[in-house]
């Protein structure tokens, strides 16, 4: 059974459509990789054998969010002739807010109501800084290291403010480069990429020298940056820029080559631990496997590891790994916390029986929250509204913090 077609999961936003103006609108295999990172992700928060390495999901998450960013403001240049920031902020308040309101606030009330007034006052602390998108910072602060053991519902968050620090200043970073190109007479160079890849190029080699040279064993400073996190977001950009030569890959080097990398993705997940030096040269074959996914991807459809990744269970778990990623973690956290067991004392068993409870969630999240919110009509076509709605919403919450 495969995965719906390619014009069936564009919705009336046109917001799933996210790939360069020569790829297909819509990538299954890029879609069925998302569920990928997220069981990985998941595994190894519920504390799987053998996938001690499943934080490489996240790395896979990284590359998945530039390839799918960068292929938005191409196409959107490719129809306008422009790149518009304020729509570009918009989409991303559409995609990230809501759900992620929901879990901070819906984690905020259930502490409160299931633990002690520490753990709440922890709680909103947290969320204060979470809500703002500086969750990283703030837990590389209170959690230096790995071995600092402290109530802790929404360290998943981290992964999500790197992004969206990222993604602050790269749509200027996108438009600047195109205007260098303009001025240097290299803007026919195929609309400016050659510039575009250039420029991330350079960013990629400083942001992965600076991941090698100040990782260190259980630090969390290097791991939660996002300047030692900027180049996997800079390698998926890359891809996305390269698709209109990548769609001349020889079918066979094409189908070899999209295995090799989810190869290269599952090895790190089962080789990796927590005492891997991260993310220094370890991230490269996550990073690297997850490209290749997607650049070899382009032109073999639908063959390859697309074939595996298209069938409905990797769509359909693709589509929820937003929520589900923002599920999985306080639901475990407050479990054990309610309970007042370690990881270690639990079965295996009930620790995924948990998280298919965050799925769940997930789902509910995904059609009632989610999704009608991204594919508004109204909020699409006004991105001033979508604008102070997300300033409502941001305020609300952080003011919500308060309470506890």
């Amino acid at each position: 059974m495969t995965g719906l077609p390619d014009e069936s999961r564009l919705l009336p936003s046109g917001e799933e459509a996210g790939t360069a103006p020569d790829d297909r609108r819509f990538r299954p295999d890029v879609e069925g990789l998302r569920a990928v990172a997220i069981v990985l992700v998941v595994l190894f928060h519920a504390g799987v054998p053998h996938v001690q390495g499943g934080y490489v999901g996240v790395d896979v998450f990284f590359v998945i969010s530039g390839f799918v960013i960068t292929g938005l403001l191409l196409r959107e240049r490719a129809g306008t002739g422009g790149t518009s920031l304020g729509a570009f902020y918009a989409r991303r308040a559409r995609r990230i807010l809501p759900a992620a309101v929901l879990v901070i606030v819906v984690t905020l009330v259930a502490t409160a109501l299931l633990l002690d007034s520490a753990d709440a006052r922890i709680a909103a602390s947290d969320g204060r800084w979470t809500a703002g998108f500086l969750a990283n910072y703030h837990l590389a602060h209170v959690l230096p290291n790995i071995l600092v053991d402290r109530f802790d519902p929404f360290g998943q968050f981290w992964s999500l403010a790197v992004e969206e620090q990222f993604y602050l200043f790269y749509p200027a970073f996108f438009i600047g480069l195109l205007l260098l190109a303009r001025r240097t007479g290299t803007a026919a160079n195929y609309n400016g990429r050659r510039t575009l890849a250039v420029g991330l190029g350079m960013v990629t080699v400083a942001s992965f020298a600076l991941a090698v040279s100040t990782s260190h064993l259980g630090l969390l400073g290097p791991y939660d940056s996002p300047f030692t996190r900027a180049w996997e977001l800079c390698t998926g950009a890359l891809v996305a820029l390269s698709s209109f030569a990548l769609r001349r890959v020889p079918t066979v080097l094409a189908v070899i080559g999209t295995w090799i990398g989810m190869a290269m993705i599952l090895s790190a997940a089962i080789a990796y631990n927590l005492l891997t030096v991260y993310p220094g040269y370890a991230a490269a074959l996550p990073v690297a496997g997850a490209a290749l996914v997607i650049a070899m991807g382009t032109s073999v459809p639908p063959a390859g590891v697309e074939s595996m990744l298209r069938v409905a269970p990797f769509q359909w778990v693709g589509r929820l790994s937003y929520s589900w990623y923002l599920w999985h973690w306080p639901v475990l956290v407050l479990f054990f916390s309610y309970k007042a067991k370690s990881l270690e004392s639990t079965p295996v068993a009930t620790r995924l029986a948990i998280e298919v409870g965050a799925l769940g969630l997930a789902v509910c999240t995904y059609y009632f929250v989610e999704n009608p919110v991204r594919h508004s009509l109204f909020l699409v076509s006004s991105p001033r509204a979508t604008g102070i709605g997300a300033a409502l919403l941001v305020g609300s919450c952080v003011a919500l913090t308060y309470a506890f």
